[in-house]
């Protein structure tokens, strides 16, 4: 799948010197010099390949699907100004606009990875021919010859002429100069007959027409982009070095070190220095969790802050006004699930996948304490009310733990779960835990020491809860899908004045629902952004803003909320609801993990969401008051 960090080329300048680029189903245009985002929404599904207008601010962007769609749209007005259909099964995996920009060349996921030749401004197709059997990594029109293009993938290049309906194809003469390698990029010479790619093995391979001239060992490592300059060439590898050379690769004329690896070009590039901002620009700016997934989210009690924990074995604390910038990193012995602040804001506790955790400073991230008493994944965390006196460790264990927060020990244990811990919340007093199980029970306990109760279900709704993050019970039951499993939906989370309940689940939805949400199958609003799985989801201090988190994406999404108080709309029925509108290992994954992704299978296994014109992302009109909305809908700014 393409969440942002494991594609390449997919990052460029626009004409009026915007950045952008994708993460999970939602394509974003950033204006560096007012540090602010437009978001394009029209995908219904992620978002594997983007490419740019050679004139016009033009992007064309290609996704996943059974029916893999391309959307052309505009970057100023963010509007779908061509959709193409029909052509591609399972994923569209590399564009590139002609060097005219009237037409469009596209990859498929297919066993073929079929090559389509596209007139996007009719949506019509000009051309198609059976690409490779195996990945094919970049497309690259001919900015010289319309007609001809180039592709580069694994064990794979071919160099392609339209003729008619179809294609002839020639593959490389390497001779005596070299041999087959996986080629990671491609990039046409000033001269028409040239053309260079970079190899896995970090060589540049040098073409004319279709002989190899020579190979130039460029990087230690693969090879993952490449841009030609007026004159020259800038190259950048997994071990993290940007180039820049002549325009022969007869000299390097300069080196930059960057800490991880570049993995995209600009498109555009007057000159050597402009052509590196751009790798400067990925590297230093747009820092997140890379690899595994995003679970742990927490949001401060007073601030507009939040953290998140990753199985990338980091910490990161954010913040969520105007800035939207990192304001701190900690790296973990473990990779972690879970993390919430104290009430006053001060602590962090964050659980590990090893079965420990840890309190830190909220501002500086340093350790305060940690303990380590159960030996499977922490999965939820959370202060009692008030001074935070207590902390509840929920664990895969089937228990969870609880601390006094003053002297820095266990004082109970929460014992009788049937399966392990999956969401706990405290009652406002700091004297009662609810706890959901992956044996989809709803339990409680008195603090400090564990016991068990058993409360009626009348009784529930009668106690008042400092949060409300479970997903079982009662008065949230309405929330499941039809033949959902226990583990579909992964978190939830309550406005602190009871009356919106937000939801994340595997099919990629954030959903919004009228608390108390009792009966089965229960109306709502929903949202697409994600890739396959929202993993957690969390209402900012004030409730103006929903926080949701990935799992495969690693993106946090900042939603806010509108309140329209005028206009009603009924909420329609369950599932016929609307849809709203490593880090010292270098960002790419080797060749062999992208061989492993299953397209099949994710296309399959999860719900394909239903695509309605060129803009699919609809948003609801408000509900009335009566119906305890709140007046609320959602746009995503992040």
């Amino acid at each position: 799948m393409s969440v942002g960090y494991d594609c390449r080329n997919n990052l460029f300048y626009t004409q009026a010197g915007e950045v952008v680029y994708h993460i999970a189903a939602v394509a974003v245009v950033y204006n560096r010099q007012q540090h602010s985002q437009r978001l394009y929404l029209g995908h219904d599904d992620d978002i594997l390949s983007l490419t740019i207008h050679p004139v016009k601010d033009y992007v064309a962007t290609g996704q996943v699907g059974r029916d893999a769609a391309i959307h052309v749209w505009d970057t100023q007005t963010l509007k779908c100004l061509s959709l193409l259909k029909g052509q591609h099964q399972r994923g569209v995996c590399a564009l590139d606009f002609s060097a005219d920009g009237k037409c469009l060349v596209s990859v498929g996921l297919d066993d073929f990875h079929s090559i389509v030749f596209w007139d996007w401004k009719k949506g019509e197709k000009i051309a198609t021919t059976r690409g490779h059997k195996d990945k094919i990594f970049v497309v690259k029109c001919n900015p010289h010859h319309v007609d001809k293009l180039v592709t580069v993938g694994i064990k794979h290049i071919k160099f392609w002429q339209q003729a008619g309906g179809g294609f002839t194809s020639k593959r490389g003469i390497f001779g005596s100069v070299g041999k087959l390698e996986t080629m990671m990029c491609v990039s046409y010479g000033r001269m028409e007959d040239l053309v260079f790619s970079g190899a896995a093995t970090g060589d540049i391979f040098i073409w004319k027409d279709i002989l190899l001239l020579k190979t130039v060992k460029a990087h230690d490592g693969p090879v993952f982009a490449m841009y030609a300059l007026d004159k020259g060439f800038v190259t950048g590898g997994k071990d993290g070095i940007v180039e820049l050379w002549d325009d022969m690769f007869e000299r390097c004329l300069k080196t930059y070190a960057i800490k991880r690896a570049a993995l995209s070009t600009s498109s555009k590039g007057a000159t050597p220095e402009y052509a590196v901002e751009i790798f400067l620009f990925i590297e230093m700016e747009k820092i997140g969790h890379m690899e595994g997934e995003v679970w742990g989210l927490a949001a401060h009690p007073l601030l507009p802050i939040c953290a998140t924990v990753s199985d990338d074995k980091t910490l990161r604390i954010w913040e969520l006004s105007s800035q939207h910038r990192m304001l701190a990193v900690r790296k973990l012995k473990k990779g972690g699930r879970c993390c919430a602040f104290s009430p006053d804001g001060k602590a962090l506790a964050v659980g590990l996948n090893d079965g420990s955790f840890l309190v830190v400073n909220a501002d500086t991230v340093e350790d305060m304490v940690s303990f380590h008493h159960r030996k499977e994944m922490i999965s939820d965390i959370k202060f009692s009310k008030d001074t935070g006196k207590y902390l509840a460790v929920a664990s895969h264990d089937n228990f969870v733990d609880i601390y006094n927060v003053l002297t820095s020990k266990r004082v109970g244990i929460c014992k009788g779960a049937s399966g392990y811990i999956t969401h706990i919340d405290w009652d406002c007093r700091g004297k009662l835990l609810q706890v959901n199980s992956g044996a989809k029970e709803q339990l409680f306990f008195e603090a400090p020491r564990g016991k068990r109760h058993i409360i009626r279900p009348s009784e529930i709704e009668k106690i008042e809860w400092d949060t409300w993050t479970c997903v079982l019970g009662p008065t949230c039951e309405g929330i499941w899908p039809a033949h959902s499993d226990v583990t579909d939906v992964n978190a939830a989370s309550l406005t602190k004045d009871c009356s919106l309940l937000a939801t994340g689940d595997d099919f990629g939805f954030v959903k919004l629902f009228s608390y108390p949400v009792k009966g089965q199958h229960a109306r709502f609003k929903k949202y697409v952004g994600h890739s396959a799985h929202v993993t957690n989801v969390r209402w900012l201090h004030n409730d103006s803003v929903l926080l949701t988190v990935g799992g495969a994406d690693t993106a946090l999404m900042i939603w806010t909320r509108e309140f329209v108080g005028t206009q009603e709309s009924k909420l329609v029925d369950s599932e016929e609801s609307d849809t709203d509108a490593e880090e010292d290992g270098g960002y790419d994954s080797d060749v062999a993990r992208e061989k492993a992704i299953d397209y099949t299978t994710k296309i399959y296994a999860v719900s394909i969401r239903e695509m309605e014109g060129t803009k699919p992302h609809q948003q609801m009109k408000e509900v009335s008051v009566e119906e305890r909305y709140g007046g609320a809908g959602f746009v995503c700014i992040y």
